[in-house]
């Protein structure tokens, strides 16, 4: 697809709340996963918000993530989530490892480089379990895995309808 395409598509899903529209649709190309899905993870994980989470864990509900706090919240992490985990950023990666992972790509606290590794790692799971398990992968296992996915894939049609 075209700039033009998705620049009309970014539009579209600013229309209707989004932020990062267009590094959304960019990365779902990337990553190979369908735009609507893009969509409809980050409004399930933080309503395209870059915040951190509110698990009833360290830094929960503390507000938008910048560097600064991200590098406080990593201490006090510690390498191995040991102090704590707690979703960050517009796609809620909250498994140290994933943060790490992000950082690698140049920080978990950007919202590029979050939603890149959430993508990344979503569609390998859709890969490995199919698309509704992969989803529920996402968020973990058990019965509230199962909701989100629900949640999740009723989002993506809703953000389908307003795309096509």
């Amino acid at each position: 697809m075209g700039i033009a395409r998705d620049l009309a598509l970014a539009r579209t899903a600013k229309k209707h709340g989004a932020n990062y529209a267009l590094r959304i649709i960019m990365q779902a190309r990337k990553s190979g996963i369908p735009i609507s899905l893009g969509f409809a993870l980050i409004e399930q994980e933080s309503n395209f918000q870059n915040v951190f989470g509110h698990d009833p864990t360290i830094f929960s509900g503390a507000g938008k993530v910048t560097k600064a706090k991200y590098q406080a919240y990593k201490a006090q992490r510690g390498p191995q989530g040991h102090g704590g985990m707690q979703g960050v950023g517009p796609a809620q990666l909250t498994w140290y490892s994933y943060q790490d992972e992000a950082d690698k790509r140049g920080g978990a606290w950007k919202p590029k480089h979050n939603i890149s590794f959430a993508f990344d790692h979503l569609a390998s799971l859709i890969k490995a379990k199919g698309m509704r398990e992969g989803i529920a992968a996402y968020n973990g296992s058990g019965p509230a895995a199962q909701n989100y996915a629900d949640s999740v894939l009723r989002r993506q049609k809703k953000w389908h309808d307003w795309l096509t």
